[in-house]
């Protein structure tokens, strides 16, 4: 074998093995099932599955559909909730991050990088974050808009001509699903309203609109954030190889109950009052 032929060989050899490595550096991450109430359909991998709290599920590639009156929240393994309204659908295109070890309290920080890709179909989610490590990446689609998420409490609704992006605290950056390459898009501060419609013409092209929010505005979401927010706090997660294997995965680590005790009510007519 001629020494070139052997220099490219050699080449080859090594692009393929650091290849691998890079594929290995990433695991597929999950999300756990918190809280549903109603009609739910989960389909991952082509399978249908009733989805119940606890329940630990693979994100890439996941369809989530709620129907009316019904909703979901989720958290991501990086620690990251979604709060799925009714009537949504939300496609999860990518979902996976790196490794990390047990005792990162992921309510509040991000265990690991990660990149993350969802796609909002129809309908409104409420995406609240944790303290996001750097070089990670979370980007929410809709037919409009992609919205750059980097922090922290996030309301996006998907109507028919149109998507609305409301910063309820941290900031994102908007940008129209057909701008032209190396737009940079509008940066949306804490408060700000960002609405992206679907402009006439045979270009269609799609504009942004930023208002200003009151505080009345922003606690219309109190409930989704605050039942979004509690979600974080029942669940860590951590990187860990199942014996027989060499590939890590995700597990879910509840820190409380899945189904919390039902509280004892005592009525004052059942108190003794004295001897």
């Amino acid at each position: 074998m001629k020494t070139t032929d052997r220099f490219l060989l050699g080449t080859a050899l090594c692009c393929a093995v650091a290849l691998s490595a890079l594929a290995q550096e990433n695991v597929l991450g999950k999300v756990y099932v918190a809280e549903v109430n109603g009609g739910v359909t989960f389909t991952e991998g082509g399978k249908l599955i009733k989805l119940k709290k606890g329940d630990s599920l693979s994100a890439q590639g996941a369809r989530i559909e709620t129907a009316p009156g019904a909703t979901v929240v989720l958290v991501y393994s990086n620690g990251t909730s979604i709060f799925i309204s009714e009537n949504t659908t939300v496609e999860v295109r990518k979902f996976v991050q790196k490794p990390f070890p047990k005792g990162v309290d992921t309510a509040t920080n991000e265990p690991s990088i990660s990149d993350t890709v969802v796609n909002v179909i129809q309908g409104t989610v409420i995406v609240t974050t944790n303290v996001l490590a750097t070089g990670s990446s979370m980007v929410y689609l809709t037919p409009q808009s992609s919205i750059k998420i980097r922090s922290q409490e996030v309301v996006i609704e998907v109507r028919d001509q149109d998507t609305r992006i409301t910063m309820l605290s941290g900031d994102a950056t908007v940008t129209p699903l057909n701008a032209p390459p190396g737009s940079v898009g509008q940066v949306l501060q804490a408060g700000q309203l960002a609405t992206v419609t679907n402009s006439p013409g045979p270009l269609a092209a799609e504009t942004i609109q930023v208002t200003s929010l009151d505080q009345s505005a922003l606690n219309a979401f109190a409930l989704q954030v605050a039942a979004a927010e509690r979600a974080q706090k029942i669940v860590v997660f951590e990187t860990v190889t199942p014996a027989g294997s060499d590939t890590p995965e995700v597990q879910a680590k509840p820190v409380v109950p899945v189904n919390l005790p039902v509280p004892l009510t005592v009525s004052p007519s059942t108190l003794r009052t004295g001897g």
